[in-house]
């Protein structure tokens, strides 16, 4: 029920900790309301209700979505504080104890959450039920010059240190028809790169009796739309396909980037994870992805200090991290998440020891993605123009197939298009280009 002309609209905000998951979950919260008459509002600014959508990988994450609910209060102190997400999820009970928070919703209730805004705000219809968002497909992606499109949820596997299943649930795909039906629609309304997310993507279509598999699914992509590019999140090694390595290689539409998580590089912590592969088959599929071009961009994520990590373990990680042809890591420190099997597992290393090796990883990463800068000055590639890279710079970045930011001089009516960049030279931490013709 829309307010008369004369009634000022309802105002919201939402403000998201994590992955591109949880993004793309809350551009659908966003875009529902906006189409339901609210003003959507920066956070930070004065609004009726404040949605903070959250994640829990690590304990640091747990305190930023606090600080974030701290934030949103201090911003607008007679507003409406809804929290959901993954931290909802699984620690609901120490969310509700904070002052500062109005309500608390779990990734389970997540789809009710425009209905039950309506509701707060006096607008819904009796008698008649808003709609979830399990139906709904976006148009856009405000703010971000691609767009992220979930086409899984949830996670089987049972790797000792992680809460998401916990906070997720079990593996489920999005129908193919509805994943389909959503890159038409991005790619109709101008969107030229799509980056197709979840928990646990290569477990795409295994539970769908008869469905396609991520390989299915990617080839009818290519097949149905005309020239968008398709990246994918991050993908587990066991789920690099040879059809996966062929579709990369045979068309310039997917994007010459894998994220595959390590995790460790020695076979008796990988074994204590509860990782499905060893450092041999991780080398192989590493091996077998780098073939398809030097110019591929492969990112990881390595944990550091996980339980009955010693200075041996670390070392064989950080040599076999620097003897794999890598462009970049993410490394986080073990965090011990609650009601996990590694939360009281014995040998566990204390702080100090977790930061110091995760500073020396975190270097290594740096010198090798340096190093694959570098390696790609004299180079064209196709990149997505992603906006100004500072406020007050003459230049805007541009986003790599392999995924390399270029600093590019470029008009903003080409911000979120793909175009040629000639790489021209690095300096100073970033690579300059120019617009190819």
């Amino acid at each position: 029920m829309k307010r008369s002309s004369e009634e000022a609209r309802p105002t919201f905000s939402i403000t998201t900790l994590g992955c591109k998951l949880n993004q793309y979950e809350s551009e659908c919260i966003r875009q529902v309301l906006v189409g339901k008459d609210w003003e959507f509002r920066s956070f930070g600014e004065n609004a009726d209700y404040y949605i903070i959508n959250t994640c829990t990988v690590t304990g640091k994450t747990d305190s930023r979505c606090r600080n974030a609910i701290r934030r949103a209060r201090k911003a607008a102190p007679d507003s409406t504080i809804i929290v959901t997400g993954c931290y909802a999820e699984t620690q609901a009970g120490s969310l509700k104890k904070m002052v500062e928070t109005d309500l608390v919703i779990g990734n389970e209730g997540k789809d009710s959450i425009v209905g039950i805004i309506e509701k707060l705000a006096g607008r819904d219809i009796p008698g008649q039920p808003s709609e979830g968002l399990g139906c709904y497909d976006i148009a856009e992606f405000h703010g971000h010059s691609r767009a992220f499109i979930k086409i899984q949820e949830g996670c089987d596997a049972s790797c000792t240190y992680c809460i998401i299943p916990r906070a997720r649930g079990r593996s489920r795909s999005v129908p193919f028809e509805r994943v389909l039906g959503q890159v038409k629609k991005l790619e109709e309304n101008g969107i030229d790169e799509i980056v197709l997310t979840g928990i646990h993507i290569g477990r795409y279509g295994k539970d769908i009796n008869n469905g396609p598999t991520l390989d299915g699914l990617l080839e009818s992509i290519l097949a149905e739309t005309r020239s968008l590019r398709i990246r994918l999140s991050s993908i587990e090694v066991n789920e690099v396909t040879e059809g996966l390595l062929r579709l990369i290689s045979g068309t310039d539409r997917m994007a010459p980037h894998l994220h595959i998580p390590l995790q460790s590089g020695d076979d008796f912590i990988l074994d204590a994870m509860n990782r499905p592969y060893d450092t041999a088959f991780f080398r192989k599929r590493i091996e077998a992805v780098r073939e398809l071009s030097g110019g591929i961009g492969i990112g990881t994520d390595i944990i550091t200090g996980f339980p009955g990590e010693d200075d041996a373990s670390f070392r064989r990680t950080f040599e076999f991290a620097r003897s794999l042809p890598l462009t970049y890591f993410h490394v986080f420190s073990f965090s011990r998440r609650p009601g996990t099997p590694a939360e009281t597992m014995d040998g566990q290393v204390d702080p100090d020891t977790r930061k110091s090796r995760s500073r020396k990883l975190i270097r290594l990463g740096k010198s090798k993605k340096r190093e694959f800068m570098k390696s790609r000055t004299g180079s064209r590639e196709i990149a997505v123009i992603q906006g100004k890279a500072r406020r007050y710079s003459r230049f805007s970045t541009a986003l790599t197939g392999s995924y390399c930011e270029v600093s590019v001089d470029c008009p903003s009516t080409l911000n979120g298009k793909l175009v040629p960049v000639d790489i021209t030279h690095y300096s100073r931490g970033r690579l300059y280009g120019r617009l190819g013709s």
